[in-house]
């Protein structure tokens, strides 16, 4: 084998051992929606209670077009964000947001059924809250900060209370899903809140009966 060829089968070795460093950092995912507690007895089924005293849909959710993409978005400056590649949320960041409200306004309020805006039980609900995200942002090792618009609507259109949410959390030294972690506690906050005015308006009749 002469140099040049030597030097040729050298260079594509170099080449492929350079593409097997060079793959893409692995991607990771999170969400806002609370992991299931414990599970607990459920109550027996009676004609009492057969159906629950209240049906609420969470949304439809608005959230600004900035943050409205897969990739988690963190401040870097006044003026600059960074949009994260490998950090990534589990669904589109409306959908966690419903998802995580829903959660949390069906914990406080044990006899409701509380469902996201999109899903199948929604489609009946007597009650509908739409939520208006003005704000939605994360600083790395830094704090979290969401403010929101909310307003609870009967199904016919009525509405029953509004009002504007702001919350900030500390994120701590946690990184990416410390940051998921306080994002979670601010939306744990404005569950009650809307769980509250719920508890609080005139009680629409269930659907069916």
């Amino acid at each position: 084998m002469n140099r040049t060829s030597k030097l040729a089968s050298l260079a594509v070795m170099v080449a492929a051992l350079c593409s097997g460093c060079g793959s893409a950092p692995k991607e990771r995912f999170y969400t806002l929606a609370p992991a299931s507690g414990p599970a607990t007895a459920a109550a027996p089924v009676t004609a009492s209670n057969a159906q629950p005293r209240l049906t609420i849909a969470i949304g439809p959710v608005r959230v600004p077009d900035a943050v409205d993409r897969p990739q988690m978005v963190v401040r870097e400056g006044p003026n600059r964000v960074e949009i994260l590649e490998q950090q990534r949320w589990a669904g589109s960041l409306r959908s966690e947001i419903g998802r995580a409200l829903a959660a949390g306004v069906g914990e406080r309020l044990p006899d409701a059924r509380v469902s996201a805006a999109d899903s199948q039980a929604a489609r009946s609900a007597a009650y509908r809250v739409g939520i208006d995200v003005e704000r939605f942002d994360a600083a790395l090792n830094g704090s979290v900060s969401v403010q929101a618009l909310w307003t609870v609507r009967q199904d016919n259109g009525t509405q029953l209370a509004s009002g504007r949410y702001s919350a900030t959390e500390p994120t701590g030294a946690g990184g990416y899903e410390a940051i998921a972690a306080a994002y979670a506690r601010t939306l744990a906050g404005l569950s009650s809140v809307i769980a509250d005015a719920v508890q609080g308006a005139p009680i629409a009749p269930v659907a069916g009966k």
